[in-house]
């Protein structure tokens, strides 16, 4: 969601480019560059994707040696060359992440003392304030900082001046902002992914530290004492990640699950959760969004059922405006892929303040999330580009079962010969997905045929209800077909007045101790005509009899493990359904990958 990018190098456009090329697998609607040249500011945008701004850039050579880039999600105005970023005013041309929330009140007083608004942003407002000050005589980091002061909500910047100086400022209030210093340059980026190999060592800018790039050094404005920056190593120099023989990122991420897995045995990993005293709690709260949520779902059910330990989930963006009860002794665990979801910070911030103790289980361990949490987890899936999140929900889930074994263990609550077949059934993990995934041809052949409907019911029952609502939600992610999901005995309280021969239903039916109660659920949608697709176990075909391509066939899969192993079917049939149907499965339209704003 919106991606920034600067960099004060030579023929700083290449880093530019590599960065947002980078920064597509967050989702974006437009795109652009400003370059500062010969004392001028040339501004190049460009609707839809990254490559339509690089023809634009072949008709015009631009050389420079101080550049800023956007690819723009739009929230206040449409997708158009317009409203895409860079913004520019006069001497000021800015990229801006987040969200102003006064910018009408500041637009109106910006008109009253006689500038003309060209977008239907909320963002165009920083330029013209910058460079109102600027006409008044101050300095550049005076005119920056009196705009600042106005602005209330959210943002990430990148500022550009005219000037013999060629200085690049950066700036953030609530958004995530990264600052490297190179070799061959200075740069700047919303998100570390962005940076290239030149970014050994990096910096997270302070709320409000405007630091200033040039070719000489990077610096904190407005320090007296010119304190150092204090610079931490970036382990993950970014690369440009590729999909190799694979038609999608999003099949590749599928198919990365069985090594991820492997190298998350807990057979093969030292324990690393031990350091929180789960004896000592008296609850925890599971805070995340979307496909998060789903996993923290799951967790609830393992938590609860292996440790005894009493567990609420929440949505982040809901969490801290119902106002809820933080205890004594609880922990609050937030889960968020990039570490930077803005719902998902802002409810970490809130339960802070109420003193609850904070965890982060995050896929980036230098993120926003993962540095204020008293303690992180990380999910060890590496990058994700597919916007639809696949193998770090599996490696979220991972990480959930072994919280809750070492839970178990510390707890006592079962008995340790259960404890050793939990740690078995997780090494069976990538074993069991192996033969899932090599079955994929019998997915395609069911996506055929459900991709021609226009709405789809998902059931399941007790934990795997969970797995129902994610699989629901990867079709409508990236088919656009609607797809809802509910516990399969919620059925007859409301949905199975939706079923009739143009309502197909899909139920999750493993071998568990629900099936015989699956059953009757799944002969009630027969009953109504509705077209049956089912994802289970062989014991289901003694009672129900579908065609082959109405069928996926489960292997046996240790119950404790169902929720991990089950997924898989559902993601495949979510990919082929919307590859089926012509859609670009890595980015899906109007999905972020990162969403930094609320």
């Amino acid at each position: 969601m919106c991606g920034i990018i600067g960099a004060v190098a030579k023929s700083a456009i290449t880093p530019v480019l590599e960065g947002l090329a980078r920064l597509e697998y967050r989702g974006y609607d437009s795109s652009g560059i400003s370059i500062l040249a010969n004392n001028e500011i040339k501004t190049i945008k460009a609707q839809g994707t990254l490559s339509n701004l690089k023809q634009r850039l072949l008709r015009q050579a631009l050389e420079g040696d101080c550049c800023i880039g956007h690819t723009r999600w739009a929230t206040h105005g449409r997708a158009n060359v317009t409203n895409a970023h860079p913004h520019q005013c006069g001497q000021v041309s800015v990229v801006h992440n987040g969200i102003i929330e006064n910018y009408l009140q500041l637009k109106q007083k910006l008109i009253q003392w006689g500038h003309h608004f060209n977008s239907s942003t909320d963002s165009e407002v920083i330029p013209h304030l910058i460079n109102h000050y600027l006409s008044q005589q101050m300095t550049q980091e005076q005119a920056i900082k009196k705009a600042i002061a106005q602005l209330k909500g959210s943002y990430a910047l990148g500022v550009l001046i005219n000037g013999t100086s060629n200085n690049l400022y950066a700036i953030k209030q609530g958004s995530p902002l990264v600052i490297s210093q190179g070799s061959e340059g200075a740069y700047m980026a919303s998100d570390a992914m962005a940076l290239g190999a030149d970014s050994g060592k990096i910096y997270y800018p302070k709320d409000n530290e405007l630091i200033k790039l040039n070719s000489h050094e990077i610096t904190l404005c407005g320090d007296a004492n010119k304190n150092e920056i204090n610079y931490i190593n970036n382990k993950h120099c970014a690369k440009l990640v590729s999909k190799g023989e694979r038609s999608s990122f999003m099949e590749k991420e599928i198919f990365e699950q069985v090594d991820l897995l492997k190298r998350l045995s807990v057979i093969n990993r030292t324990n690393e959760y031990s350091i929180i005293n789960f004896n000592d709690l008296t609850k925890i709260t599971i805070i995340a969004c979307g496909t998060s949520y789903y996993a923290a779902s799951v967790a609830k059910t393992w938590f609860e059922k292996y440790a005894n330990i009493l567990v609420e989930i929440d949505i982040a963006s809901e969490y801290r405006y119902r106002s809820p009860i933080v205890t004594n002794n609880e922990l609050a665990i937030f889960v968020s892929q990039s570490g930077e979801t803005a719902d998902t910070l802002a409810a970490l911030r809130y339960a802070k303040s109420k003193k609850a103790q904070t965890l982060a289980l995050v896929n980036v361990v230098n993120s926003s999330i993962a540095r204020e949490a008293n303690f992180t987890f990380e999910i060890y899936a590496g990058p994700e580009i597919g916007v639809a999140s696949t193998k770090a929900f599996s490696c979220q889930l991972a990480i959930f079962y072994k919280m809750a074994m070492e839970a178990a263990k510390q707890r006592s609550f079962i008995e340790k010969a259960e404890l050793t077949q939990l740690a078995l059934n997780f090494a069976q993990l990538p074993d069991i997905m192996e033969k899932v995934l090599q079955r994929c041809a019998e997915m395609k052949v069911m996506a055929k045929k459900l991709c021609k409907y226009s709405n789809i019911l998902f059931l399941g029952r007790g934990v795997l209800t969970a797995i129902a609502q994610e699989g629901a939600l990867k079709l409508k992610e990236i088919s656009y077909i609607h797809a809802e999901a509910y516990a399969a005995g919620e059925l007859k309280h409301g949905p199975i007045a939706l079923l009739d021969e143009h309502m197909p239903v899909l139920v999750i039916a493993p071998k568990n101790t629900l099936t015989d109660k699956l059953l009757s659920n799944i002969k009630e949608v027969q009953a109504r005509n509705a077209p049956l697709f089912i994802i289970g176990d062989t014991c289901i075909k003694e009672h129900i009899h579908l065609q082959e391509d109405e069928f996926f066939e489960l292997p046996a899969i240790p119950e404790s493990i169902l929720p991990i192993i089950s997924v898989v079917p559902m993601q495949l049939l979510a990919l082929y359904s919307a590859q089926m149907l012509g859609k670009n499965v890595d980015q899906p339209r109007n999905l972020a990958k990162s969403v930094t704003v609320e």
